[in-house]
């Protein structure tokens, strides 16, 4: 059983996982993000595909936007499923199997 984390430890696990990289966003993991804290507008059904929780395509968004979150999607695009991210005034694409960001385009 994974001990519960509370806001603050969340935080600071996502702040250890932005100083580690990709390999510090999946130690900071605390779930698959379908929890009452989830921005999942789309592709729910796609999440047992995906390797990366919600948490983690979110903390790897924000290394390459800053702002305000809003919705996250998940999505087939260019032949590889991604966590579609807006922060701020951009789209973030996450790789939802390596946790790599894949595009950062301006929010349509």
């Amino acid at each position: 059983m994974r001990p519960h984390l509370g806001k603050t430890g969340a935080a600071v696990a996502v702040v250890a996982a932005l100083g580690l990289g990709a390999a510090g966003i999946a130690l900071a993991s605390n779930g698959s993000g379908s929890g009452s804290g989830s921005r999942l507008d789309d592709g729910k059904d796609l999440l047992p595909q995906a390797t990366l929780s919600e948490t983690q395509a979110i903390a790897a968004a924000q290394t390459a936007a800053s702002g305000d979150l809003n919705e996250v999607d998940l999505e087939h695009a260019s032949g590889r499923l991604v966590f579609n991210v807006d922060v701020g005034s951009k789209d973030v694409q996450v790789d939802a199997q390596s946790g790599k960001v894949v595009s950062v385009n301006a929010d349509d």
